[in-house]
């Protein structure tokens, strides 16, 4: 589950303990993480997990196209009880792991289905996500018809988070 998991929310396993050594082993020798360098004393090592859109999109057709009756249900609630409640997985501060679930899951759910599961690799429409993130079309109030005309050709898509330690630009461009 932390393998299927880390390739769309960013996990990264606990820096201590043996159980989390053990998780970021399994994920390296099942080749969803790589070894990126060990401690000094050699009783820690560092994965990290690549950004690789095709494993992002295996990793969505397993959550969603299992075949098994809210399996993401399941591994959400595994994730939160198994993970990061035992101390295994990095929660990051001020909830950043929830927002990355949260926002996630409101894209895959915004994402059109046919025969073969999600479509996530399509653009969703901008509104349809954020009616579908905050559970209603009445998020935007008595000002609905503007956000209507001022994002009608807006989309967004995403299919997964990464993390990167170059600053945003401060100036965004074109």
């Amino acid at each position: 589950m932390f393998a299927v998991l880390s390739q769309r929310l960013c996990l990264d396993p606990a820096l201590s303990g043996s159980e989390a050594v053990e998780l970021a082993d399994r994920s390296v020798a099942h080749h969803m993480r790589l070894l990126t360098g060990f401690s000094d004393n050699g009783a820690l090592f560092y994965t990290h997990s690549p950004s690789e859109p095709i494993l992002a999109l295996g990793s969505g057709s397993v959550l969603y196209n299992y075949g098994v009756p809210d399996y993401l249900r399941d591994s959400l609630l595994t994730l939160s009880k198994d993970l990061c409640s035992a101390g295994l997985v990095e929660k990051g501060i001020m909830g950043k792991l929830a927002v990355r679930v949260l926002l996630l899951v409101a894209r895959d759910f915004t994402a059109p289905q046919d025969v073969g599961g999600r479509d996530l690799l399509k653009p969703v429409c901008l509104l349809d996500f954020l009616d579908t993130l905050f559970g209603n079309k009445k998020w935007a109030g008595s000002d609905r018809s503007k956000f209507d005309t001022a994002f009608a050709d807006a989309y967004v898509n995403f299919t997964h988070w990464v993390l990167t330690k170059d600053p945003m630009p401060v100036e965004p461009d074109s």
